[in-house]
């Protein structure tokens, strides 16, 4: 499927709060939401249909993250059901991470469940390597990995991972 990458508006709230629901346990609130599209350092890229038919969602997935000076922290990531390991995810993170090291990003940062294993072939692959732990972190006792990326070279002209908008 195809798909283009843009960033959020507030105006996407209510398509973006059960693609949210659907694909993050726990979710958060509509009023988290739209607290992060509104706030200025907030980064968020969404992943969109190139083409849709009636009836079917237009959004497809999602990435959140702040800006704090020099350091992104990736807050969410998700993709919709059936559309998983179809390159959306890094797609997204690879156009946030370009678009930020040209403006001068040192480090992006993250954390994720140690049992996710999907989740760190992802990051693997974008450069993310693990810095550090939390031991049973989350209510089912999962470890929660720390992950930092701190190279940043700008792909060659041509060469955009992410669709243009």
């Amino acid at each position: 499927m195809s798909w283009q990458g843009r960033s959020a508006r507030p105006s996407d709230l209510d398509a973006l709060a059960p693609l949210v629901a659907l694909v993050m346990d726990p979710g958060w609130s509509r009023a988290q939401l739209s607290q992060a599209l509104a706030d200025p350092m907030g980064r968020i890229r969404l992943a969109e249909s190139a083409t849709r038919r009636a009836g079917e969602d237009r959004l497809l997935g999602f990435v959140f993250a702040r800006r704090i000076l020099d350091v992104l922290e990736i807050d969410l990531v998700g993709v919709r059901p059936g559309m998983r390991q179809c390159g959306i995810a890094s797609g997204l993170l690879r156009g946030l991470l370009d678009s930020e090291g040209e403006r001068g990003l040192a480090e992006a940062r993250l954390e994720l469940a140690a049992s996710n294993e999907p989740a760190r072939r992802l990051y693997a692959g974008l450069g993310f390597v693990v810095v550090g732990t939390r031991s049973r972190y989350y209510p089912t006792g999962d470890d929660a990995l720390l992950l930092s990326r701190t190279r940043f070279e700008p792909m060659p002209p041509g060469r955009r991972s992410d669709p243009p908008e």
